[in-house]
Protein backbone atom coordinates (compact mmCIF):
# COMPACT_ATOMS: atom_id res chain seq x y z
CA UNK A 1 0.00 0.00 0.00
CA UNK A 2 2.77 2.09 0.78
CA UNK A 3 4.24 1.91 -2.05
CA UNK A 4 1.22 2.55 -4.11
CA UNK A 5 1.02 6.07 -2.02
CA UNK A 6 4.80 6.87 -3.09
CA UNK A 7 4.28 6.14 -6.07
CA UNK A 8 1.02 8.24 -6.31
CA UNK A 9 2.79 10.85 -5.14
CA UNK A 10 5.80 10.80 -7.38
CA UNK A 11 3.15 10.45 -10.25
CA UNK A 12 1.35 13.96 -8.95
CA UNK A 13 4.71 15.70 -9.11
CA UNK A 14 6.01 14.63 -12.31
CA UNK A 15 2.53 15.32 -13.49
CA UNK A 16 2.84 19.55 -11.96
CA UNK A 17 5.52 19.76 -13.57
CA UNK A 18 4.50 19.12 -16.77
CA UNK A 19 2.00 21.34 -16.19
CA UNK A 20 4.50 24.14 -15.44
CA UNK A 21 6.43 23.39 -18.47
CA UNK A 22 3.13 24.17 -20.46
CA UNK A 23 1.92 27.40 -18.90
CA UNK A 24 -0.58 25.41 -16.69
CA UNK A 25 0.09 27.04 -13.80
CA UNK A 26 -2.78 26.45 -11.89
CA UNK A 27 -3.16 22.76 -12.60
CA UNK A 28 0.41 22.31 -11.41
CA UNK A 29 -0.38 24.59 -8.45
CA UNK A 30 -2.98 21.61 -7.95
CA UNK A 31 -1.11 18.61 -8.59
CA UNK A 32 1.85 19.84 -6.26
CA UNK A 33 -0.45 19.99 -3.68
CA UNK A 34 -1.90 16.40 -3.95
CA UNK A 35 1.90 15.16 -4.17
CA UNK A 36 2.64 16.82 -1.07
CA UNK A 37 -0.35 16.05 0.97
CA UNK A 38 0.80 12.25 0.53
CA UNK A 39 4.58 13.02 1.19
CA UNK A 40 3.15 14.45 4.34
CA UNK A 41 1.06 11.20 5.21
CA UNK A 42 3.72 8.90 4.30
CA UNK A 43 7.33 10.74 6.52
CA UNK A 44 8.18 11.16 2.74
CA UNK A 45 10.88 14.57 4.13
CA UNK A 46 13.08 14.50 0.80
CA UNK A 47 9.51 14.86 -1.35
CA UNK A 48 8.40 17.48 0.45
CA UNK A 49 11.05 19.45 0.27
CA UNK A 50 11.23 18.99 -3.60
CA UNK A 51 7.33 19.62 -3.20
CA UNK A 52 7.73 22.63 -1.26
CA UNK A 53 10.82 24.21 -3.00
CA UNK A 54 8.79 23.73 -6.44
CA UNK A 55 5.72 25.82 -4.92
CA UNK A 56 8.13 28.36 -4.24
CA UNK A 57 9.32 28.66 -7.82
CA UNK A 58 5.64 28.56 -9.03
CA UNK A 59 5.02 31.30 -5.99
CA UNK A 60 8.10 33.65 -7.89
CA UNK A 61 6.69 32.63 -11.22
CA UNK A 62 3.26 34.30 -10.41
CA UNK A 63 5.04 37.74 -8.68
CA UNK A 64 4.35 36.23 -5.33
CA UNK A 65 7.88 37.12 -3.75
CA UNK A 66 7.01 37.47 -0.19
CA UNK A 67 4.98 33.61 -0.03
CA UNK A 68 7.57 32.23 -2.51
CA UNK A 69 10.32 33.45 0.24
CA UNK A 70 8.23 31.14 2.93
CA UNK A 71 7.58 28.14 0.55
CA UNK A 72 11.53 28.06 0.05
CA UNK A 73 12.23 28.54 3.42
CA UNK A 74 10.31 25.45 4.28
CA UNK A 75 11.92 23.42 1.44
CA UNK A 76 16.04 24.73 2.95
CA UNK A 77 14.93 23.62 6.13
CA UNK A 78 13.42 20.13 5.35
CA UNK A 79 16.42 19.61 3.13
CA UNK A 80 18.69 20.17 5.45
CA UNK A 81 17.11 17.30 7.76
CA UNK A 82 17.75 14.99 4.71
CA UNK A 83 20.71 16.52 3.59
CA UNK A 84 19.46 16.97 0.18
CA UNK A 85 21.46 17.01 -2.59
CA UNK A 86 19.38 20.19 -4.35
CA UNK A 87 19.95 21.95 -0.92
CA UNK A 88 22.64 24.55 -2.28
CA UNK A 89 20.40 25.78 -5.24
CA UNK A 90 17.30 25.92 -3.21
CA UNK A 91 18.98 28.25 -0.54
CA UNK A 92 20.59 30.38 -3.52
CA UNK A 93 17.33 30.58 -4.90
CA UNK A 94 15.93 32.05 -1.27
CA UNK A 95 18.87 33.84 -0.93
CA UNK A 96 18.39 35.84 -4.05
CA UNK A 97 14.89 36.42 -3.37
CA UNK A 98 15.45 37.61 -0.01
CA UNK A 99 18.02 40.19 -1.54
CA UNK A 100 16.09 41.18 -4.10
CA UNK A 101 12.60 41.61 -1.82
CA UNK A 102 15.12 43.67 0.35
CA UNK A 103 15.07 41.89 3.24
CA UNK A 104 17.83 42.69 6.04
CA UNK A 105 19.58 39.87 8.02
CA UNK A 106 17.17 40.64 10.55
CA UNK A 107 13.89 40.42 8.91
CA UNK A 108 15.18 37.62 7.07
CA UNK A 109 15.94 35.69 10.47
CA UNK A 110 12.29 37.16 11.81
CA UNK A 111 10.90 35.68 8.51
CA UNK A 112 12.22 32.08 9.43
CA UNK A 113 11.30 32.04 12.61
CA UNK A 114 7.73 32.99 11.69
CA UNK A 115 7.96 29.57 8.87
CA UNK A 116 9.21 27.37 11.66
CA UNK A 117 6.02 28.04 14.03
CA UNK A 118 3.39 28.42 11.08
CA UNK A 119 5.18 25.09 9.33
CA UNK A 120 4.83 23.28 13.63
CA UNK A 121 1.24 24.50 13.38
CA UNK A 122 0.19 22.91 10.08
CA UNK A 123 2.91 21.66 8.05
CA UNK A 124 3.16 24.97 5.39
CA UNK A 125 -0.42 24.66 4.37
CA UNK A 126 -1.57 28.23 5.32
CA UNK A 127 1.47 29.44 4.12
CA UNK A 128 0.50 27.50 0.50
CA UNK A 129 -3.07 29.01 0.90
CA UNK A 130 -2.08 32.33 1.34
CA UNK A 131 0.34 32.06 -1.34
CA UNK A 132 -2.39 31.27 -3.58
CA UNK A 133 -5.06 32.59 -2.84
CA UNK A 134 -5.82 34.93 -5.65
CA UNK A 135 -3.12 33.87 -7.65
CA UNK A 136 -5.51 32.78 -9.97
CA UNK A 137 -8.66 34.94 -9.71
CA UNK A 138 -7.55 37.60 -12.98
CA UNK A 139 -7.86 33.89 -14.84
CA UNK A 140 -11.65 33.94 -13.86
CA UNK A 141 -12.10 37.33 -14.83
Amino acid sequence: MMQNRSAAAATWHYLATVDVNEGRLRDAQSKFRMALSIQQELGDIEGEANTFANLGALAAELGRGEWALQLYVISVLLMREVDHPNLPQVERAANQLAQDLEYDDREFSHLINEVINAYHMDRGWSIIEEAFADAFWSAWE
